[in-house]
């Protein structure tokens, strides 16, 4: 009998990698979780579920007990600078140094851990892969965007773009030894795994060798979204237009405001759901054009994608963008551009729409479009868009990383 590979997961925020935990308990490969915030008590997980909304954001249903080794004690500190401040420099400082410390704390135990993977995230574990590979393990960092040089070059030229809306622009300036790690991390592991081609050609771009990047898109809980009636009515009514997300010039947020400063009223209309990074003060300025409402729970999300009919992200860097798919899997097409994964899972036209970054004109016309098309042909495209998404269930994620740990083992 061969035996299973037992792997060390850490990360330090809440993001995926819950879902990559639970992945490889399922699997039999998880020897433990590191993480900094989260509800490992089964009794505890039943009682937020039933009682409190907030921290249901910090675990999911199946992955509980002693593999999970949870240390709150990293993220007090941002936690009370969100709420205190919301999305702001000072709130993402503390952010970065939760990764430190939290890298710090896992570097000096890793060589206890009775493993032979490990596998941490962009930013929090610099010295953890360095101790790791010490102690003879198999190294993996997983990148949740795209790797930190092309970040600076392409949203550096955004600042430059529009000054005004630098203070929204996340992913951007980093400390100097926390931006330093950023760099080193993928070029330390043995294996990165990137969520998407515009991922790894970033990290080509920095010198990263293709042949130790392995591609592993994200998933979600496929069976949780609520689709729309199965077919749905679109003629002689306003397009229901959806922006979810952080607001953010990162996401090209401008641009879809510009877009819309050209459509006519009674041919769509715009509902923005997100978190402000920043100040706000420009968003602020295009409030006329849209409805907003502040950011959800994403169980909330989760039912009410159905409600709109297209999803519009005109980001300018993303490293995956789970929207995307999220929304897909409620019956709507999406609209995105080629630096977020939706370029390699929409057919133009078929199931969305690829537009150029920064083209708030051609991203206008493509919007036009969707409230042009009669019945028969939006509810083809829904139905191509509900497809595409179910590749991206957690089986599929599962089975996806079973394969790729096999392989890496077979290369050890």
């Amino acid at each position: 009998m061969i035996d299973l590979p037992k792997i060390t997961l850490a990360h330090s925020g809440k993001q995926h990698s819950y879902l990559t935990a639970l992945s490889l308990l399922e699997l039999g490969f998880l020897n433990h979780f590191y993480t900094s915030s989260y509800v490992k008590n089964l009794n505890f997980q039943k009682f937020i579920n039933n009682n409190v909304s907030y921290f249901q954001k910090r675990f999911i249903d199946g992955l509980y007990g002693d593999k999970v080794c949870s240390n709150w004690r990293f993220e007090f500190k941002e936690i009370f600078l969100r709420k205190l401040f919301g999305k702001t420099t000072i709130a993402q400082n503390a952010v970065y140094q939760r990764d430190v410390k939290f890298d710090n704390f896992l570097s000096k135990i890793i060589s206890n851990e009775n493993s032979n993977i490990f596998w941490g995230f962009q930013g929090s574990c610099l010295n953890t892969l360095k101790s790791a590979k010490n102690n003879k393990f198999t190294t993996i960092v997983e990148l949740a965007t795209a790797h930190v040089t092309e970040a600076k070059k392409i949203l550096g030229e955004e600042q430059k773009l529009y000054p005004e809306w630098a203070d929204s622009i996340d992913n951007l300036i980093f400390p100097y030894e926390y931006e330093k790690r950023l760099v080193e991390e993928p070029h330390i592991a043995d294996w990165v795994f990137s969520a998407s081609n515009f991922t790894k050609q970033s990290l080509i771009n920095d010198g990263i060798s293709e042949e130790k990047i392995k591609f592993l898109p994200l998933c979600f809980n496929t069976s949780a979204i609520e689709a729309g009636d199965d077919f749905k009515y679109i003629e002689n009514r306003k397009l229901k237009v959806l922006y979810c997300g952080t607001i953010t010039q990162r996401k090209g947020i401008k641009y879809l405001l510009d877009a819309f400063k050209s459509i006519v009223k009674n041919s769509a209309e715009l509902h923005i759901i997100g978190n402000i990074q920043g100040s706000g003060d420009e968003f602020r300025k295009y409030s006329d054009l849209y409805t907003y409402t502040p950011g959800i729970p994403q169980n909330q999300l989760f039912k009410i994608y159905k409600n709109y009919d297209i999803l519009v992200l005109p980001t300018i860097f993303e490293g995956f963008g789970l929207v995307i798919p999220e929304a897909m899997k409620a019956g709507l097409p999406v609209i995105t551009t080629n630096h977020s994964f939706g370029y390699e899972i929409i057919n133009h036209r078929n199931n969305g729409s690829i537009v150029p970054i920064r083209d708030y004109k051609t991203l206008g016309e493509e919007i036009l479009y969707y409230a042009s098309l009669n019945n028969d042909i939006f509810n083809k495209m829904r139905n191509e868009a509900i497809l595409t998404a179910d590749n991206f269930s957690r089986n599929s994620f599962r089975e996806r990383i079973n394969v790729l740990i096999n392989n890496i083992c077979q290369n050890a």
